[in-house]
């Protein structure tokens, strides 16, 4: 072996050894069913961040208590993780790592919506980043449009013309929309620039029920369901089915039948989320935005599922690498789509599939237009992003099921049930307020003590 050769192999090695050396390993939580798409997602992480090594922790339970068991095992939180659960249980733990100091100059951030990039902020810090997007919608079968002879409405249509097409497919065989299940909470966020779902403002963290639609979307779907026929599940009652006898869904369907899988339905009030059964349905269908009221113009109602970080995190740059390759990065986001739109099936066989994603960057959407897996409309919802309120707060304020389920929706069924909503809203407003405002009073006092307890976890980390 010449000297020449030698040397340069010795040199590779040292080279070699420099590069394991200065590889860096942070830690993913992956759910179990998620696992083989994760690996993907690493694997084209890889090829921008050959030097950031993503091992992953599997679990199978909800996101908080497998955090909560990792902590009272005395075990690490993983670096990155992503979920859907309840937020403020998280932030008041102290396990999470503001977003701030990554994203204030990324020239990325400016493409994800403000309703998005502040879905997750409390007190000016941001701690979290979206994963991936749903829109409340409606499933519209477009063959029993056709077959009624109804106009294909087009995707800034109004609630006049929805109302109207329901009432017109409503008839001894067939029936408008499948159910309307807090169809007038969200309508309460389409027809009130202001408001989100159920008439809250994000803007003053409180309801606004006396200024805002919240009466008017539940006196619409209170018109819509007093429609005989019009609302197909309305049909149903168990206490006949209990007894043997057929209520009058089975009279009209059949005793066994699923009217709007059955093409019975023409609209199902359901969300991007059900995308995996509504793609088995045996009719040419397409995902609606809502009904639009003219006055206000397009708004649309949006989930977001969240990317975090640990504030344990020994390296939060390379965390920060990867959770923004699986959040807002175009190149990150293209590789995401790019993966499902090659799923296959247990047989092998092609199954493609796609994610809503959080940001509006040109190259991503771009990408979205061109998957043929993508229902039309659910790409007109995302070149819409910025048109839209969050229909999860559920997610992210403080309090808010005990102000809706005790307070809000015992109200709106009075109102159903005929009571003026004019007698009420002041005192309902009122008191769904209090609940809102004593529970981030306490949510308040422990952000409080969070924000002190990170400044100085993160001296200790990087031992200063």
């Amino acid at each position: 072996m010449g000297k020449g050769l030698k040397l340069g192999i010795a040199i590779l090695l040292v080279f070699s050894t420099f590069l394991m050396a200065a590889q860096t390993t942070i830690t993913y939580a992956v759910r179990n069913w998620d696992v083989e798409t994760a690996k993907q997602e690493i694997a084209e992480f890889n090829k921008v961040y050959p030097n950031i090594k993503v091992e992953m922790i599997t679990f199978d339970a909800n996101l908080n208590e497998f955090l909560t068991a990792r902590v009272a095992a005395g075990q690490p939180l993983p670096d990155v993780m992503t979920g859907w659960e309840g937020f403020p249980f998280l932030v008041t733990q102290g396990w999470l790592y503001p977003f701030d100091e990554f994203v204030a100059n990324d020239p990325d951030w400016k493409y994800v919506p403000a309703t998005i990039r502040d879905a997750f902020k409390y007190n000016g810090k941001t701690y979290a980043i979206p994963w991936d997007l749903h829109f409340h919608s409606l499933v519209v079968n477009l063959d029993l449009l056709e077959q009624l002879n109804l106009p294909k409405p087009s995707y800034n249509w109004t609630i006049d013309q929805f109302k109207s097409l329901l009432r017109r497919a409503t008839t001894r065989e067939y029936s408008g929309i499948n159910h309307l299940w807090e169809f007038d909470a969200v309508m309460a966020g389409v027809m009130d620039p202001k408001s989100a779902i159920y008439g809250f403002d994000p803007s003053l963290g409180k309801f606004r029920l006396q200024n805002s639609a919240w009466a008017s979307a539940i006196a619409l779907q209170k018109e819509l369901k007093s429609i005989p026929g019009l609302v197909s599940d309305d049909l149903k009652n168990d206490q006949l089915r209990e007894q043997g006898l057929l209520d009058d869904y089975q009279k009209k369907f059949g005793k066994d039948a699923d009217a709007f899988r059955e093409g019975k339905v023409l609209m199902g009030f359901h969300g991007t989320w059900d995308w995996s059964w509504v793609k088995t349905v045996p009719w040419k269908f397409d995902f609606y935005p809502l009904p639009q009221d003219p006055k206000v113009g397009f708004r649309q109602s949006v989930h977001v599922n969240y990317v975090i970080m640990s504030s344990t995190t020994k390296h939060p740059k390379e965390a920060f690498a990867f959770a923004k390759f699986i959040s807002f990065s175009p190149t990150g986001i293209t590789a995401r789509l790019k993966i499902r739109e090659n799923f296959k099936n247990a047989n092998g066989e092609p199954e493609p599939s796609f994610i809503i994603p959080g940001t509006m960057h040109p190259t991503v959407i771009a990408k979205f237009n061109s998957m043929k897996v993508v229902p039309e409309g659910v790409k007109y919802l995302l070149r819409n992003l910025d048109k839209t309120f969050r229909g999860d707060l559920y997610k992210v304020v403080p309090g808010w099921d005990d102000a809706i389920w005790n307070v809000i929706y015992p109200a709106a069924e009075q109102i159903r049930g005929g009571t003026d909503p004019r007698t009420i809203v002041a005192d309902v407003e009122n008191k769904a307020n209090q609940v809102i405002s004593q529970a981030n009073k306490d949510f308040s006092a422990k952000l409080s003590q969070v924000e002190k307890d990170f400044i100085q976890t993160r001296k200790k980390i990087e031992g200063k």
